[in-house]
């Protein structure tokens, strides 16, 4: 047996001061339950070995991120992780963009503009045309209810075109 092979509780101790994941008892136990690393034949851990074998057995979005110089270009860790949430979120909003687009709930901001443009114009063709359609109609009028009257009716007619009506 080497000297440096710990216990359960000693090699968790062990990760804990390193920095390293699974530095609970529970999770180094789960460790050599599910073959992540190995007991030495007299029943103890070598730390050396059983942290290579913990980290050459994780998976790669388990792992700590140790910086390029030392995994190379791959990624890993939170990293890793974040990224590939990010990803997956813009997945599922092109996706979700796409059956709105689709099922014709979702429509171009272009056809929009150009919608409100035109009713916007056709609002300011009838408006500025009231004077000129009204005035001779007002004037022979003596009666400012009957003034009123006609005014609010044109009002309400150019309204109603302008819903569709």
């Amino acid at each position: 047996m080497t000297e440096s092979a710990l216990s359960i509780r000693a090699y968790a101790k062990h990760r804990r001061r390193e920095g390293l994941r699974g530095h609970t008892p529970g999770a180094v136990q789960k460790a050599l339950k599910t073959g992540r690393i190995r007991k030495t034949p007299e029943g103890k851990i070598d730390p050396a070995q059983a942290d290579a074998e913990w980290e050459g057995r994780s998976s790669p979005a388990r792992r700590p991120f140790r910086g390029p110089e030392e995994t190379g270009p791959q990624i890993a860790g939170p990293e890793y992780a974040q990224a590939r949430a990010v990803r997956e979120l813009y997945a599922a909003r092109l996706a979700r963009l796409e059956f709105e687009e689709r099922s014709g709930t979702l429509v171009s901001a272009d056809e929009v503009k150009v919608a409100a443009f035109n009713a916007a114009r056709k609002a300011r063709d009838l408006l500025l045309a009231l004077p000129d359609r009204l005035a001779p109609v007002v004037a022979g009028l003596d009666d400012p209810l009957e003034c009123h009257r006609v005014m609010s009716e044109e009002i309400r007619r150019i309204c109603d075109e302008l819903n569709g009506q």
